[in-house]
């Protein structure tokens, strides 16, 4: 069976149904840990940072296909805020942990802030391609 190059290379349509699944199975897990008790265990919302950066690279891969300037910029400029944002996670978050106003484990706080971080990179990918 031979595989086409566009496939290999993704499409929107191929980045839709990913986002599509990941958000079923978002749907799953986050259901499954509320009823247990448990929310948030992670892997949940590590699956719905992938929803997200799916849903994200279905809407930007018109403009990304092409590595031309204005997605190289797109990007530049995406990362250059994000970074911004995540500090600030992170700067809550601390202060969060010192008030005892949260009490999650290792696992779930890396959880979150790679969740975070994750949909701050892709979304400000978005924002910033209206922008650009």
């Amino acid at each position: 069976m031979m595989i086409t190059k566009s496939f290999t290379k993704g499409s929107r349509k191929l980045y839709f149904f990913f986002g599509c699944m990941f958000f079923v199975y978002t749907l799953l897990f986050g259901s499954a840990t509320i009823y247990t008790g448990l929310f948030p265990a992670g892997h949940e919302l590590l699956i719905f940072a992938m929803c997200v950066m799916s849903f994200c690279i279905a809407y930007l891969f018109p403009q990304f296909k092409d590595n031309d300037e204005r997605s190289k910029r797109i990007r530049e400029r995406g990362m250059f805020f994000s970074y911004f944002f995540i500090l600030g996670y992170m700067i809550i978050g601390m202060g969060l942990f010192q008030l005892e106003v949260i009490a999650f484990d290792g696992y779930q706080t890396i959880s979150i802030l790679a969740m975070l971080t994750i949909v701050t990179v892709f979304l400000s990918f978005v924002i910033l391609s209206r922008r650009y």
